[in-house]
């Protein structure tokens, strides 16, 4: 089964949704999931992706743990953002006070999965804005299609 395939499936044995921009398409279930199943789907869809192309992989033993997925020793922080309005993604529920090596996002269109994957240093460069005014415990990453990559090339950040 390929990455898209496996994803879609993921997503249709979990829910169901229309609206106007995801009326039709592969992944159009996403929309109506909750956060929890869609970090839930997301961290299972790496683990499955890291293994598919021969890396040690494995989800973190506590869901309340300081990482959700260990691929080639390297600890990720995993986020799924589907596609705005406006043709972006949000990656929500981003901390700098906990301990992960990259941070991964995958970004889900109607028809498509992206991801990309940051190291803490990359974050630390980058404009975050924080979720809730006057703290600063935890921040929303906004990416373009264009800043994500192609499922093809995740391998190369483990090699």
């Amino acid at each position: 089964m390929n990455p898209v395939a496996h994803l879609a499936k993921l997503i249709a044995d979990t829910a169901k949704v229309s609206s106007r921009k995801w009326a039709k398409g592969r992944f159009v279930a996403i929309k109506a999931l909750s956060s929890t199943e869609k970090g839930n789907i997301a961290e299972a869809f790496v683990v499955w992706l890291a293994q598919r192309h021969g890396l040690k992989a494995a989800p973190h033993e506590s869901k309340r743990g300081e990482y959700d997925v260990m691929v080639s020793d390297k600890k990720l922080e995993v986020k799924m953002a589907s596609e705005d309005v406006s043709g972006n993604f949000q990656f929500n529920g981003i901390r700098y006070d906990t301990r992960y090596d990259f941070l991964c996002v995958l970004g889900v269109s109607p028809d498509a999965v992206m991801f990309n994957v940051y190291t803490r240093a990359e974050l630390l460069n980058m404009t975050l804005v924080s979720m809730q005014k006057g703290a600063n415990a935890s921040y929303k990453l906004t990416r373009k299609k264009s800043e994500l990559r192609d499922l093809s090339e995740f391998p190369n950040f483990f090699k």
